[in-house]
């Protein structure tokens, strides 16, 4: 196997082999043509990983963690807890952009890549998503919810938001229905100013 790889190559690899499947999906493409494309050799992706079902998880995880980091950093630029939501979620709308339809229905059909895509982006975005909420409720911002409930459909929509089946037959762009769902959400979700705070218990 050789040297291995230091830490800086190991990720410059790992998020090539995402900027490749993200596009084109992996059912079909192999370890050397991955090399090929990165003009790396094969012993160097098999350096990271023994097989390509694992390197496919690998590079997942990578790009979900620097996804995450950017979606937090997006969220701190709000001045209020509910703007901090808003910009949290617009960022995780922005992450599955790239992420074409060949990828999805692959991670879709290959258990390993399911549950990688689950662990290391779906839950904590949710995770992360309804504690922003939850503060944007409790600093009287917002109405009370449910909010990982809620969480877990504005994932949902921020996926319906990019569908070019969905884009298409509305006669709308993704960036003009992400304006759309966007005033919705938020428009519905805020708390007039003068309405009093409606209790939890029943």
């Amino acid at each position: 196997m050789g040297r291995r790889l230091d830490d800086a190559r190991r990720e410059e690899l790992l998020n090539g082999v995402m900027g490749i499947i993200s596009t084109r999906g992996f059912s079909d493409i192999t370890i050397m043509e991955l090399a090929r494309e990165l003009h790396c050799s094969g012993s160097s992706l098999y350096k990271i990983a023994s097989s390509k079902d694992s390197l496919v998880v690998l590079a997942i995880a990578r790009w979900s963690k620097l996804r995450l980091e950017e979606m937090e950093a997006c969220a701190h630029r709000g001045a209020t807890a509910t703007e901090r939501a808003r910009h949290y979620w617009r960022a995780g709308a922005e992450t599955i952009r790239p992420l074409s339809r060949a990828f999805r229905s692959d991670v879709d059909r290959f258990e390993s890549a399911r549950v990688a895509y689950r662990t290391s982006i779906s839950e904590p975005f949710i995770d992360r998503f309804s504690e922003l909420l939850d503060d944007a409720v409790e600093a009287g911002e917002l109405a009370p919810m449910n909010t990982r409930f809620l969480a877990q459909v504005l994932r949902q929509m921020a996926l319906v938001v990019r569908d070019e089946r969905v884009l298409g037959a509305c006669g709308i762009t993704a960036d003009q229905a992400m304006l759309e769902v966007d005033r919705m959400i938020w428009d519905g979700l805020r708390r007039p100013q003068d309405q009093r705070p409606v209790s939890s218990s029943v």
